[in-house]
């Protein structure tokens, strides 16, 4: 006698096939989004300088536009790898200052060519092309599939401390990650329907001995 296929774990497992489908379309949705948004950062560098900080600091209508900040204070300075103008590897010093309106805002200010490098530089004007700062998320929610939460960052034309200048920022290098991710919900779910078909094959042989 044939059993019927479980219903319980039958919902629960399309109900998260369909959610990780649904899931994979609002990524491809988002993937061309970007590169709507990717074709407009190319202009963005010619355009008038903009004070900053404004607004919401993750508002990416502002990638790759020149902004001018002024750093009352500096609360930190964080180093992260990448590479100077001249195309090297070394040290970006990222300071978080804080503007004579209270507001936080991160700056590049140069490369140091050594990582036990870190600038002492007690604020002032800064002046240059906004980027993302460093993806600072952890293990595990990279594992998660955590969006990451990366506020403007600018990166400064001169450089401060006695740094080298810092690589310009190239609008090419921003890296559309949209449709990775749905491709990757895709696979869950493909994987996931073809896991639950093969238990239930194994279910129903163990059945018929």
């Amino acid at each position: 006698m044939t059993r019927r296929i479980p219903i319980i774990p039958t919902i629960i497992v399309a109900a998260a096939i369909v959610t990780m489908i649904a899931l994979g379309f609002w990524q491809l949705g988002r993937g061309a989004e970007r590169d709507q948004l990717k074709q407009a950062m190319v202009e963005r560098p010619d355009m008038p300088v903009l004070d900053y900080p404004f607004g919401s600091e993750m508002d990416e209508a502002y990638l790759y536009r020149r902004l001018r900040g002024q750093c009352d204070e500096v609360t930190g300075v964080e180093v992260a790898g990448g590479r100077d103008a001249s195309g090297r590897t070394g040290w970006r010093q990222i300071a978080t200052c804080v503007s004579p309106s209270g507001q936080t805002f991160e700056a590049q200010i140069g490369v140091a060519d050594r990582p036990d490098v870190v600038a002492h530089w007690a604020g002032g004007s800064v002046q240059g092309v906004a980027v993302l700062a460093p993806d600072r998320r952890g293990f595990w929610e990279r594992l998660a599939f955590e969006p990451p939460q990366r506020p403007l960052m600018i990166v400064a034309d001169e450089p401060k401390a006695g740094l080298l200048p810092s690589s310009r920022p190239d609008p090419d290098e921003y890296e559309n990650t949209s449709w990775g991710y749905a491709g990757q919900w895709f696979l869950f779910a493909l994987t996931a329907l073809v896991i639950y078909v093969l238990a239930l094959r194994r279910r129903g042989t163990r059945a018929q001995r």
